[in-house]
């Protein structure tokens, strides 16, 4: 996991902000192509015919991606087509059509996924529906029926997760317009002690005590930015079901140098607050 601290001079938080804009305007396009291909597939007439026995939807609905493991075989490992070739004039080919034209067509495919037809719907729609997609011959009542449903999960799973990132612009940005006064107040503390090199030398022990004061509420501050920001992060994993191992910030900043922008951010000020802390202090012991 990348460090949780930036490099001073860095910017952590406007890069969150780029990457969370990048991120909403994909789920948005996500969300839009699955309910196009939702329409698409409520104008596909089903066919008539019965539903083969060996099918493994057959019977007792789809199980989803937790499907017997002879179906996740078959997705991706069985010959006749790598890209789920559906018989000629089946209306399953109409199903292939759709799904190309909208989910496999947003803008960011190719860099974010690059899947088969096959290989999307089984991540999608579970190893079993995926199996009825690419491996069977007619798009029975039952097999348009559990597609709509799926496609529906789909959306909803992308309408939360938008939630969620706009969820966390709302925290990014209010932990940055916290965190501007708080660098602006540092810039004038160091302007009333004078320079480094002569701490001592604008402002009396007075003076230097009532910045040390100031930096002690300026710290104070930083950790209530911190705490609020654990807390949407504690709201986030509730919310989410990510993964085992990447929540939010883990998924949506994983190409930046720090995993947490806003908790690395707050701590290059709190950094900040503390070497002054200690200049004021050198600068209170020589003015004793």
């Amino acid at each position: 996991m990348a460090a949780t601290h930036a490099d001073e001079g860095s910017d952590p938080i406007r890069a969150a902000r780029a990457k969370l804009r990048v991120e909403r305007r994909r789920v948005v396009d996500e969300r839009e192509a699955f309910r196009a291909f939702r329409g698409r597939v409520s104008s596909i007439p089903n066919e008539s015919g019965r539903v083969d026995p060996t099918d493994p939807s057959a019977g007792g609905g789809f199980a989803g991606a937790g499907g017997p493991a002879g179906v996740r075989g078959a997705i991706g490992g069985a010959t006749g087509g790598a890209d789920g070739a559906a018989p000629p004039g089946s209306r399953l080919v109409a199903v292939r059509d759709a799904y190309r034209a909208t989910v496999m067509s947003v803008p960011h495919y190719e860099a974010e996924y690059d899947d088969t037809y096959e290989r999307s719907v089984a991540e999608e729609f579970g190893p079993e529906l995926a199996y009825v997609l690419t491996r069977t011959d007619c798009f029975h009542e039952e097999y348009k029926r559990s597609l709509l449903c799926a496609v529906e999960t789909a959306v909803q799973e992308r309408e939360a997760f938008l939630d969620a990132v706009e969820s966390e612009i709302e925290s990014v940005e209010r932990a940055g317009s916290r965190l501007e006064p708080i660098r602006t107040e540092i810039g004038a503390i160091e302007a009333e002690i004078g320079g480094e090199g002569d701490d001592s030398a604008a402002a009396g022990f007075g003076a230097l005590d009532a910045c040390r004061t100031r930096i002690g509420a300026l710290r104070d501050d930083c950790d209530r930015i911190a705490a609020r920001r654990q807390r949407v992060l504690a709201d986030h994993e509730r919310r989410l079901a990510l993964g085992d191992e990447v929540d939010l910030p883990g998924y949506c900043y994983q190409d930046l140098d720090v995993t947490y922008p806003v908790l690395a951010a707050v701590g290059a000020v709190g950094d900040q607050l503390e070497m002054l802390r200690e200049r004021i202090e050198r600068a209170m012991a020589r003015a004793r």
